[in-house]
């Protein structure tokens, strides 16, 4: 039987503390993932749909093979997963702010985080979204950097 509550990871950062827990909700018998920058939550894994269709209503209209998607935010992976889901995908990256965001999923420490690593189309980079969307000459060049594969890298 699992711990009721733990904190997976904790690390300071330039916007807040961020931290990754685990706790087990008794009543529905499940455990739940959660990501909290200071005392917000950001994430949690009990609440997911609206992360699912944002990448299926955003993916529904296109039929022709061999897409290549950008995904702005990896928090607990359930975009990425539900754009991997979708037959055309050709090639998935997932623009991450925060690495320790990126490290949770390359250490394992979040459900989906072995098998978005191991997806051969699918890659993660570590930068803002926004300013790389925005700028056509380092977007490219930053978008085309080697998939993140990181093991053995210690929590804070």
């Amino acid at each position: 039987m699992s711990l009721d509550f733990e904190e997976l990871d904790y690390r300071p950062t330039p916007i807040g503390a961020l931290s990754l827990r685990r706790r087990r909700e008794l009543k529905l018998g499940v455990d739940v993932f959660e990501i909290k920058l200071g005392d917000e939550f950001l994430m949690s894994s009990l609440f997911t749909a609206s992360e699912i269709a944002l990448a299926r209503l955003g993916l529904a209209g296109l039929s022709e093979p061999g897409l290549d998607v950008v995904v702005g935010g990896l928090g607990l992976g359930y975009t990425a997963k539900a754009v991997l889901e979708h037959r055309n995908v050709a090639a998935l990256i997932v623009v991450e702010a925060l690495e320790a965001v990126i490290d949770w999923h390359a250490q394992g420490l979040v459900p989906l985080g072995p098998e978005l690593t191991r997806d051969p189309r699918c890659r993660f980079v570590q930068g803002d979204f926004f300013a790389l969307a925005a700028s056509e000459a380092s977007a490219p060049q930053s978008l085309n950097a080697p998939k993140r594969a990181r093991q053995g890298m210690q929590g804070g």
